[in-house]
C-alpha cells in the first residue's frame, strides 16, 4: 500500500506501487456482488486499490472510481448542482458532456452557460453573476484550446465557485489540477490511464471530506460503479502510464512537425508547436504537451474522409489514449473554431517512422 512507500517516492514509483497490496504480484480481482456489509457499488478491495493508487498520483485525499468517464462526470455534477444552480463551462467539451449540459441538466433546473475561457476578462464578467461550478478541460476535445488553469481557478474561487477539471487528455503525469487549486479532478480512465483499449472506467478525486462523502453517496444512488475486473485492468495500465505518456508526447510532437510542413495540411494544432496559440500557457503549466494532434486537411470534409479511408496502420476509430494511433474525422463547428476537414489524431506509441509513413501516404492519397 502507499504507506509502504517513502514520503518522497517518485511519480513512476507511485504508479507501480501506490495502493497495491504488497503481498501479491498483481492486484487480486474480487468478483463479488456483495461483501458482508454492502454491495460492491459501495466498495470492493480491487476497486479500493485503484482508488488509492489514483489518489496518490493526483495528490488528492480520496478517489471514487466509476463505470466510465460519463458516470464520473454526471455523478460529480449531480452531486454539486441542484435546481437553480448555474454552471459555467468552456465553449468546447467532450461531446457527451455537452449533451448532458445542454439537454439533461436543464431538466433538473440547472443553468448551463458556455464561454471561451481563454478570454479571462469574459470569464470574470460571467462570474459577476453567481455560479456554483466552473468546469473545463485544460486541453479541450476536439479543438485543442489550451486553458490557463491557474488563472481560471483564481477567478472562480474569488467568485465562490467550485472548480471541476476533466484532465483526461493530460493525465496526472503531465498535470495535477488539485496542486493548482482545483477542487475536483475527473478522468475517463478508459483512455490513457488504462491505455490499452480494453477497459472502461472513470475516476473522481477531491480533497474536501464533505464533497468526497457526496461523491461516494452518488455512486451508491446512481449505480455507476466500475467492475472489479475493469479496475484491475486500469491498475495494470497505471504501472506503465509514465512511460507511455512520454512516448505519446514524443511521437505527437514529431507528428505535429510533420503535418505542419505537409502540402495537404491547411492547419496543424498541437500545443507543443511554438506557433500554436496555446503554446505559452501549456509550456508554463503542463509537464508535456500530450498525445493529441489536430489537423485540417486541404479540401475539406471530403478530403479528410479520403485521408481517413486510406489509412493502413493508424486506425479510423472513436476514443483516444490507446497504445495504437487512432484517427477521427470531426464535424465543422464554427462557434468552436473547428474547421471543415478537421481530424483528431490520438498518436500512439508505435515506431514513429511507421506512423508518419502511414499518415503521409494517406494524405497523398487524399489529394486525388
Amino acid at each position: 500500500m502507499e504507506g509502504q512507500l517513502p514520503d518522497d517516492a517518485g511519480f513512476e514509483t507511485k504508479a507501480i506501487h501506490a495502493g497495491r497490496d504488497g503481498d501479491y504480484a498483481s492486484t487480486p480481482i474480487y468478483m463479488a456482488s456483495t461483501s458482508k456489509f454492502f454491495y460492491t457499488r459501495g466498495g470492493n478491495p480491487t476497486i479500493r486499490q485503484l482508488e488509492e493508487s489514483i489518489a496518490a498520483l493526483e495528490g488528492g485525499r480520496r478517489t471514487t472510481a466509476t463505470a466510465c468517464g460519463m458516470a464520473a462526470i454526471t455523478q460529480t455534477l449531480l452531486t454539486l448542482l441542484g435546481s437553480g444552480d448555474r454552471i459555467l463551462h468552456h465553449r468546447s467539451l467532450y461531446e457527451w458532456t455537452e449533451v448532458f449540459l445542454n439537454e439533461e441538466a436543464p431538466r433538473f433546473g440547472i443553468r448551463c452557460d458556455g464561454l471561451d475561457m481563454r478570454d479571462l476578462d469574459a470569464l470574470a464578467a460571467a462570474l459577476a453573476k453567481p455560479a456554483k461550478v466552473v468546469y473545463f478541460e485544460p486541453i479541450t476535445n476536439p479543438g485543442l484550446d489550451v486553458i490557463d488553469v491557474r488563472a481560471v481557478v483564481r477567478l472562480a474561487h474569488k467568485a465562490g465557485a467550485i472548480v471541476v477539471v476533466d484532465n483526461t487528455f493530460l493525465t496526472p503525469v503531465l498535470l495535477r489540477p488539485l496542486e493548482l487549486g482545483a477542487d475536483v479532478v475527473i478522468h475517463t480512465a478508459t483512455k490513457y490511464l488504462s491505455g490499452h483499449g480494453d477497459a472502461m472506467g472513470g475516476v473522481i478525486t477531491a480533497n474536501d471530506e464533505k464533497l468526497i462523502a457526496g461523491l461516494r453517496r452518488a455512486r451508491n444512488i446512481y449505480g455507476g460503479v466500475i467492475s472489479p475486473f475493469n479496475a484491475f485492468l486500469v491498475l495494470r495500465g497505471l504501472s506503465t502510464l509514465p512511460i507511455r505518456m512520454k512516448r505519446h508526447c514524443d511521437n505527437a510532437m514529431k507528428v505535429a512537425e510533420f503535418l505542419a510542413a505537409h502540402r495537404m495540411v491547411a492547419e496543424t494544432r498541437y500545443p507543443g508547436l511554438a506557433d500554436d496559440r496555446g503554446h505559452g500557457v501549456a509550456a508554463a503549466t503542463f509537464g508535456g504537451f500530450g498525445g493529441i494532434v489536430g489537423l485540417a486537411v486541404k479540401g475539406g470534409r471530403k478530403a479528410a474522409e479520403a485521408f481517413r479511408d486510406a489509412l493502413k496502420l493508424c486506425k479510423p476509430w472513436v476514443s483516444l489514449g490507446d497504445v495504437k494511433t487512432l484517427v477521427q474525422c470531426r464535424e465543422a463547428q464554427a462557434d468552436r473554431e473547428i474547421p471543415e476537414g478537421y481530424v483528431r489524431i490520438s498518436v500512439g506509441i508505435e515506431d514513429i517512422r511507421d506512423i508518419i509513413a502511414d499518415l503521409d501516404q494517406a494524405l497523398n492519397a487524399a489529394s486525388g
